[in-house]
């Protein structure tokens, strides 16, 4: 129980709040009124950054762009509050500044996301240098777009930053993929709301749970989470093991091929090393998962006129080799993707800079937003040259390395399962990545990225001592 003068203060402060905010609310009206409550929050942010941190994240994640049936939509998140900054950019900038308070103010020094600081330095190196090609084209790129577009690369640099300062022990790694779980499943039975609700994204005439990459990267990270735990016999807590079918049939109902491939690889992959099987172990259940996930695609994908079949089975036969240009979606990759490799041969050391549209040079099947690429490899190397090319690369490369060494030697059977989902994660990602670049495009996948990151130096700081 608290001490009674606790007690007489905290009811002694809440009567005086409630008169100062009254008296501003007469006097300066509800702009003034609330003027004193951001700047509380401020102070509370800059004091602990893990709020910062907690709030970015969560948001992040919770946040769709776009209205769910009744789940209102979460847009006015990533529109602009103060300047340029968007409200993910001030909770990224306060949590930082928090973390260098709390250096000056006490002993506690801040750390570098080791052993991923080399591939982030030559991102950020490459950003600039992306930026300056930009600017200096002519293409009459906005600088206000190109600002937007070099901080969606930006997060995957500060944000691992902010991650590692703040998860500094076992515990708070714990805490945090906890909290990645009740988020993946929040987003699991909102999907499946959205789908069965028909109030969801539209994908060839059926309701899709997520068209988004967030949700479903963040869905397939905890699959893959949960399916290492169990195998590892790690104890979940029910909410887990009942959040993790929901998550995966929201997964599948998200019609997204390229994070269904991704899956069904990860999961094998996972399965293998969560159960330490070594030598002809290993080369039968890979042979198997092959041979299944090959017989799946050459049954889907085998012709049929059948008005029975089911919506997952005709989104699934565009997997097979067989269909691939089928449809103008597809030629148009196909087409982008000659004309990009055309733009990156005419201009093979700086790009053709960030923000720059790239020059058609070969008919294409539909017109899209020639700023992007479908190949994740290829755009960066077009916006931010071939030291671009060279990070995304490196950094995917450290970020499993990472996972590996922390699966190896971290003493705790969670963390090192967080760890193996990890390294999931990171490969489905590069999978999905050779039919989308969402990586430093997309803002939202961008912090989640910057997030696993950040918990993998975090984790790799938490090792013990060889």
């Amino acid at each position: 129980m608290p001490a009674p003068g606790a007690a007489v203060a905290v009811a002694l402060a809440g009567v005086l709040t409630g008169v100062a905010f009254t008296s501003a609310l007469e006097v300066a009206g509800p702009k003034g009124a609330v003027a004193p409550l951001v700047l509380l929050l401020c102070i509370v942010l800059l004091r602990f950054p893990e709020a910062a941190l907690g709030l970015l994240l969560t948001g992040t994640v919770l946040a769709e762009s776009e209205a769910v049936g009744a789940i209102p939509s979460g847009e006015r998140f990533y529109e602009q509050v103060v300047s340029s900054f968007t409200a993910p950019d001030v909770l990224l900038l306060f949590g930082l500044a928090g973390v260098v308070l709390r250096f000056v103010a006490t002993d506690v020094r801040p750390r570098l996301p080791e052993p991923l600081t080399l591939p982030l330095i030559i991102l950020g190196m490459a950003t600039l240098a992306g930026v300056a090609t930009g600017l200096s084209a002519n293409a009459g790129v906005a600088v206000g777009d190109l600002f937007h577009r070099s901080m969606h690369v930006g997060y995957l640099i500060l944000v691992p930053l902010l991650t590692v300062n703040v998860l500094r022990d076992t515990r708070a790694l714990k805490v945090f993929a906890i909290a990645a779980a009740a988020l993946a499943s929040l987003k699991g039975l909102t999907g499946l709301y959205a789908a069965l609700a028909g109030v969801g994204g539209a994908v060839e005439e059926e309701t899709a749970t997520f068209l988004s990459p967030l949700p479903n990267m963040l869905m397939l990270t905890f699959l893959l989470g949960v399916v290492a735990a169990r195998i590892r016999k790690v104890e979940l807590p029910v909410w887990v093991l009942a959040g993790a079918p929901v998550a995966a049939l929201a997964l599948l109902l998200s019609y997204r091929r390229s994070f269904w491939i991704a899956a069904v690889f990860t999961l094998i992959v996972v399965i293998v090393i969560a159960s330490r099987r070594r030598g002809r172990a290993v080369i039968a259940i890979c042979a198997v998962g092959l041979a299944l996930t090959v017989a799946a695609a050459a049954t889907i994908g085998s012709s049929s006129s059948d008005p029975s079949t089911s919506p997952l089975a005709e989104r699934a036969k565009t997997i097979a080799p067989g269909s691939l240009g089928s449809n103008r979606g597809d030629r148009y990759r196909m087409d982008e993707r000659a004309n990009v490799i055309e733009n990156i041969e005419a201009h093979p050391l700086t790009g053709i800079g960030l923000g720059v549209p790239w020059e058609v040079h070969q008919p294409l099947a539909e017109a899209h937003d020639r700023r992007y690429a479908h190949v994740a490899f290829l755009w960066y190397w077009l916006a931010l040259g071939p030291l671009g090319a060279i990070a995304y690369l490196a950094l995917l490369a450290a970020a499993l390395a990472t996972s590996v060494q922390i699966w190896r030697r971290h003493p705790d059977s969670a963390i090192q399962a967080c760890a193996i989902a990890c390294f999931g994660a990171f490969l489905g990602l590069a999978i999905v990545e050779l039919t989308a670049t969402f990586t430093g495009v997309e803002p939202r996948l961008s912090l989640l990225v910057g997030g696993l990151l950040g918990w993998l130096a975090a984790a790799w700081h938490d090792l013990p001592a060889r």
